[in-house]
């Protein structure tokens, strides 16, 4: 308290006495009790540079990322060799200055800064409960409210919605088996753009990091949204731009200063308002896709993590949890932190791996070599491989050992005030993990400069573990999506360095590797150019082994038929892959083009008894009802067989759902299947178009068949190069129940292509018999002449339609009548199929047309599925 000498300065009777000389000591006292509390606050905290007034370690040992990121990226010798600039690094070298524990002041915010495995490895695993809380940094705060998971306060608020959040990923696939193939699935993407690129280009090179970040953030999509976007879709590619220019804005311009003074933000001009126009943008993308689910939205059949956030928000409200943290604006904050940070860490891990691949081209041949051993050409790698592929995954590891995309990680806040080695941690204090300072500790790596991914292989060759490796992060605020990060970082790599050897163009320098610094560390911009590698035919050998002597690889070049299809090998290759240089392999992942009724019911067979299926069709509604019609089929079966055990019942039904993903792009679904399945329009054309554009992209062991009820496989197949790989799958509707499958060769089908689709329909529980690829197979060819002779026999006036079908059903013991089966068959698709066998053979009088069933087909009435056909439906 100020003694009464110096408040009776300021009593009215004084006032007139105040002298300049007293008004001076009165504020001089202020300041000094003022550094006295501050001195008592921040006594024993760690030592650190001298801070600077106002700004604090920001006006001198802190330079602000717009402006490091000029001064570092100036000069012309910025190259690979150069040695890597950015915070992390400034602050790595501090620690031989002040100790692995050091203080900084971003303004008047203390800054306590962990170097070193031994101290990070303290505070976060020693001291979870008192160094896992999140800092109020204005900056993050304007825009997140401090909700969602990333940036959101420790506490039990972020457990329940941590917890609830990693439980339902897991529902839709996050961080299993079955959601390899949403990953693979983007890959192919990739490899189909490279090509388009790369003839684009003209072999300047290809920049990777649009097509590696539309791959990444569509696999986000698939477990969140529920769907995929194309990668041309140009709402998506503005979703994706204006988050990397937020985060651009937010790190490396004049808009960092918001975090010394919030008011900023408000300013109408420059950076600051481009960073509220960037987030209004933001926003209303994600809501838009938050209130089209609540409006669609089936309790029953959730669809993705928003439409289970969105049950779980509904029932806390129906049992009257007024004080829920489950809100539509919690949710909007979680699906943004997970598009953020699922997106823009996972691509720049990639775009790193790819960059030292090509700065070390003997490591990438290493890589490729490994690759080629275990996995060959004949089908992409998979996550049952990685434990058979030590070096590649020490690569990978390396690479994010020498490369920390999170350098500082997220950073921490002490909850209380902690004794910790000695010093004393405030209650605020921001905690930083330097987790770069963690992989470049000497006294836990060797040589840690240097690139080595032999480092994380023991003697025998087998992939070592070690505790000092946390690209992730370590504690309770560990990175949620590590799982799914291994996981898309393994079968990214792989796949690409299968397919590819990547090298910088002609007369490009390298890259300087100090990056572009900012939530992480990206790779500055590059470019590559890509050669298609051989393709294996077998395990170790390659088309340099056949009968084309020289031939080791193939640049890729352009079909001019279609700028979207690069033709992988010439005529004379393909003649040179004979049937018996294919190597086939089991049918594990079917892709089945079409998604209507067949091809769902088809797809649900597949899924149930554990194969892994790519369910195709061009309309995003269509694959929404399928897979939702899938799931009602699958609780029918559930009401019988697990009518007394609800929770396996319930088990059972994620586990087949699990293995099914939707696409509507069938080229880069075909790129990583043993088997491409249609079940189209009856339309040999279109089938033809289809079949002639996969062809060029699947893999070369890929099986290709038809489930054509009609049409010959042979004409279908002809606008192929596979003829040997091609059959007939004929299912019969409703699939599920339909225990008969027939299976079709052609007069070019190899023995071993029809076994493996006789097996592939035993492996689906089913019958199979085997047809010869003659009009309408076995059922059609009995089946269709029954129901036209039917037909013509009500046309004559010889019974009705009604006694007809009564007739057959109990004198025949038919389950339905002939024009009941027409209606539910279709009486577009008998009219399709008579005019077919028509057209092939004129003279037969058993495909004799029908006026009553041309007349109804050409007044609209198909049957049962648009209400009316030879019989009324409701």
């Amino acid at each position: 308290m100020l003694p009464p000498s110096c408040l009776e300065l300021f009593s009215s009777s004084s006032l007139s006495h105040v002298n300049t000389g007293a008004v001076a000591l009165f504020f001089l006292v202020l300041y000094l009790l003022h550094l006295y509390r501050k001195q008592r606050e921040f006594a024993n905290i760690p030592p650190g540079p001298t801070p600077w007034p106002v700004v604090g370690n920001f006006g001198g040992f802190l330079v602000p990322s717009f402006l490091r990121r000029k001064w570092t990226s100036s000069g012309s010798g910025s190259g690979a060799g150069e040695p890597v600039r950015n915070a992390a690094v400034i602050l790595t070298e501090q620690a031989n200055v002040y100790g692995p524990v050091f203080s900084l002041f971003a303004g008047k915010q203390l800054i306590v800064v962990l170097n070193g495995y031994e101290a990070v490895k303290e505070a976060l695993l020693k001291h979870p409960e008192e160094f896992s809380d999140r800092p109020d940094i204005p900056s993050v705060s304007i825009m997140t409210k401090r909700k969602g998971i990333v940036f959101a306060p420790y506490g039990p608020i972020w457990k329940k919605q941590r917890r609830f959040c990693h439980t339902m990923l897991r529902t839709f696939g996050f961080g299993k088996l079955s959601f390899e193939p949403s990953i693979v699935q983007g890959v192919a993407t990739i490899k189909t753009e490279l090509l388009r690129l790369n003839e684009e280009s003209g072999g300047a090179g290809v920049d990777m990091a649009p097509l590696i970040c539309n791959a990444v953030s569509n696999v986000i999509c698939s477990m969140t949204l529920g769907q995929r976007f194309h990668h041309d879709d140009a709402e998506f590619r503005k979703l994706l731009n204006l988050m990397e220019h937020g985060l651009e804005i937010c790190v490396n311009s004049p808009a960092v200063l918001i975090n010394i003074f919030p008011l900023l933000y408000y300013l109408p001009f420059g950076v600051f308002k481009e960073l509220r126009q960037v987030e209004r943008d933001i926003t209303v993308f994600l809501k838009s896709i938050i209130a089209n689910h609540r409006e669609t939205l089936d309790p029953e059949n959730p669809r993705d993590l928003v439409d289970m956030y969105l049950k779980e928000m509904l029932a806390q409200q129906a049992a009257g949890q007024e004080d829920s943290s489950f809100t539509e604006d919690y949710l909007f904050y979680i699906v943004g932190d997970l598009f953020i940070a699922g997106t823009d860490t996972t691509t720049n891990s990639v775009l790193w791996i790819l960059l030292y691949m090509v700065l070390y081209p003997d490591i990438q041949e290493k890589v490729q070599a490994e690759i080629d051993d275990v996995v060959g050409k004949h089908r992409v790698p998979s996550l049952t491989d990685k434990g058979s592929l030590p070096f590649t995954e020490a690569t990978i590891m390396e690479v994010q050992r020498i490369i920390v995309v999170v350098p500082l990680g997220i950073p921490h806040m002490a909850s209380k005030t902690t004794e910790f080695r000695g010093y004393t941690i405030p209650k605020g204090t921001v905690i930083l993990p330097n987790l770069w300072s963690v992989h470049r500790d000497p006294s836990v790596w060797d040589e840690p400069d240097n690139f080595n991914p032999a480092r994380f292989l023991n003697d025998d060759g087998t992939l070592l573990r070690k505790d000092c490796f946390m690209p992730f992060g370590i504690g309770r605020r560990v990175c949620m999506g590590e799982q799914l990060a291994k996981m898309e970082l393994f079968l990214m790599v792989t796949c690409l360095l299968q397919a590819f050897r990547f090298q910088l163009p002609e007369g490009k320098p390298p890259p300087p590797l100090h990056g572009r610094f900012g939530l992480t560390l990206a790779p500055c911009p590059f470019t590559v150019k890509h050669t298609i590698l051989t393709l294996a035919t077998e395990r170790g050998r390659s088309l340099g082994d056949t009968t084309l002597p020289g031939v080791t690889r193939f640049v890729t070049t352009p079909d001019r038929s279609s700028s979207l299809i690069m033709a992988f090998f010439t005529p004379h290759l393909r003649r040179a892959l004979s049937t018996s240089a294919v190597r086939h392999v089991a049918i594990k992942h079917v892709t089945i083009i079409g998604g209507g009724q067949m091809g769902a019911g088809i797809a649900q067979v597949a899924a149930t008894t554990g194969h892994s299926v790519t369910l195709v069709d061009t309309n995003e509604d269509i694959l929404k009802k399928a897979v939702k019609g899938i799931e009602g089929s699958l609780k029918r079966v559930v009401k019988k067989k697990f009518a007394d055990k609800p929770e396996a019942g319930e088990e059972f039904i994620q586990k087949v759902l699990q293995n099914v993903s939707t696409s509507t792009d069938a080229g880069s679904a075909a790129q990583s299947t043993d088997l491409v399945l249609e079940a189209i329009v009856e339309n040999l054309k279109v089938k033809q178009d289809l079949f002639g554009l996969l062809d060029k992209l699947a893999p070369e062991h890929t099986i290709f068949a038809s489930n054509t009820s009609s049409l010959p496989i042979s004409d279908i197949a002809s606008c192929t190069s596979r003829l040997d790989r091609f059959g007939g799958l004929h299912f019969f509707n409703p699939v599920p129940m339909m225990k008969l499958v027939e299976v079709i060769g052609t007069s070019a089908t190899s023995q071993e292509t029809f076994d493996s689709l006789l097996n592939f329909s035993k492996m689906l529980g089913k019958t199979p018999v085997s047809c010869k690829d003659t009009p309408g197979f076995i059922v059609n060819r009995l089946l269709v002449p029954y129901i036209m002779e039917a037909i013509r026999l009500h046309e004559r006036g010889h019974g009705s339609k009604e006694d007809i079908d009564i007739a057959m059903k109990l004198g025949a013991g038919y389950p339905m009548g002939p024009f009941e089966l027409s209606d539910y068959v279709g009486l577009d698709t008998m009219k399709f199929i008579m005019d077919g066998w028509t057209e092939k053979d004129p003279d037969n009088p058993l495909f004799g047309q029908s006026e009553l069933l041309n007349k109804l087909v050409a007044e609209g009435k198909y049957g049962r599925k648009n209400g009316e056909g030879f019989y009324k439906y409701k």
